[in-house]
């Protein structure tokens, strides 16, 4: 059995159990005189009620007035709430004239007249007890959607991620094939090198790229390897300086992002200069957010015409998975230095 079944003759049995105590209840406490079959007749009341008010719930399931919109359920309620009152008298005013239990006061009716009494009686009880069903359903179906939603939005976001996270890792693994091609027919043993690095890089970028974040000392570690890659293409033109606070190497930061900015630092200004270039990475904290970047030498104004989607791709990321307090910029703080940097909150 379902756990909606179960619940619905939970409440159908307690319901009902609940309007025969009431009655008795009164019965007992406020009655004037005696009334014969009083007990007979509640019993059967009850039993009918009981088993045409389920009837007229398999009505509601057939029909597919639960699927209708709002307005039209409670028409199509409130009618069905009027048909199965008149049909609860028909059979109550049948069951006790058969069973001889008929209050005396009545026999002077006529059998309609009587139905129609009963039906009037009891046209409240059915309303509400539709009412109740209808507002259970609406709780379980608002809540059932409101928990579809949530999934959804989780699966799009994960989607987002693994779409943005495809666009950075081949230009990473694009970068790193380069390198070592230079090198295969000028050098053979530093291309042997080289390939031992990417080779490192890969099997690390695998792990991470598992998760959506890892920690700043494994990026770092395969940023490290990157860049001897790379220093291996330029030689010596190229000097890199580490400035990492050690109490950020435990935080989490997303995967593969400092990665991009270490490649368009190279892209932007050493593969355009000719001369000496310095590259800087620094890790730290500024009040209650973990900032990291890359300083590097280079034309900012070609740095944003070519970059500009991806920067943005890079943020859109880190706002679903930080929201708004997550921010990611590429300014010029100093005459032909760019500085990208990526703010995270802790």
């Amino acid at each position: 059995m379902s756990s909606h079944k179960k619940t619905y003759w939970i409440f159908q049995v307690t319901g009902w159990t609940l309007y025969c105590l009431i009655y008795i209840f009164f019965y007992l406490s406020i009655r004037i005189e005696p009334q014969p079959n009083f007990f007979e007749q509640l019993l059967t009341h009850v039993f009918i009620g009981f088993w045409l008010t389920h009837l007229m719930r398999m009505v509601i399931q057939q029909a597919k007035i639960l699927l209708l919109d709002f307005k039209k359920q409670l028409i199509a309620l409130t009618l069905l709430s009027l048909l199965f009152s008149f049909l609860i008298g028909i059979c109550i005013v049948t069951t006790e004239m058969l069973l001889r239990i008929q209050s005396v006061n009545l026999s002077e009716f006529s059998f309609l007249n009587i139905a129609i009494r009963f039906a009037f009686s009891y046209f409240h009880f059915v309303l509400i007890w539709n009412l109740l069903y209808f507002t259970y359903h609406y709780v379980q179906k608002t809540r059932q959607q409101n928990i579809e939603q949530a999934k959804l939005e989780n699966l799009l976001k994960e989607l987002e991620i693994t779409t943005i996270k495809s666009h950075i890792n081949p230009q990473f693994l694009f970068n790193g094939l380069n390198s070592i091609r230079s090198l295969v027919t000028e050098n053979p043993a530093r291309a042997r090198t080289a390939i031992t690095m990417l080779s490192n890089i890969l099997r690390s970028s695998i792990q991470v790229d598992k998760a959506e974040k890892t920690l700043f000392e494994k990026e770092l570690s395969i940023i490290k390897d990157y860049i001897s890659l790379e220093q291996v293409r330029f030689s010596d033109r190229m000097e890199v300086e580490y400035r990492i606070d050690e109490d950020t190497l435990d935080q989490p930061v997303p995967a593969m992002v400092i990665q991009h900015l270490v490649e368009n630092a190279i892209k932007y200004g050493i593969n355009t200069s000719k001369q000496h270039t310095h590259l800087e990475l620094y890790s730290e904290y500024k009040e209650d957010l973990h900032c990291f970047g890359v300083i590097s030498e280079g034309s900012i104004q070609s740095y944003l015409e070519n970059e500009s989607s991806a920067l943005d791709e890079i943020r859109k990321r880190l706002f679903l998975l930080y929201g708004k307090t997550a921010n990611l910029k590429v300014v010029e703080e100093k005459q032909g230095y760019i500085t990208a940097s990526v703010c995270l909150p802790l």
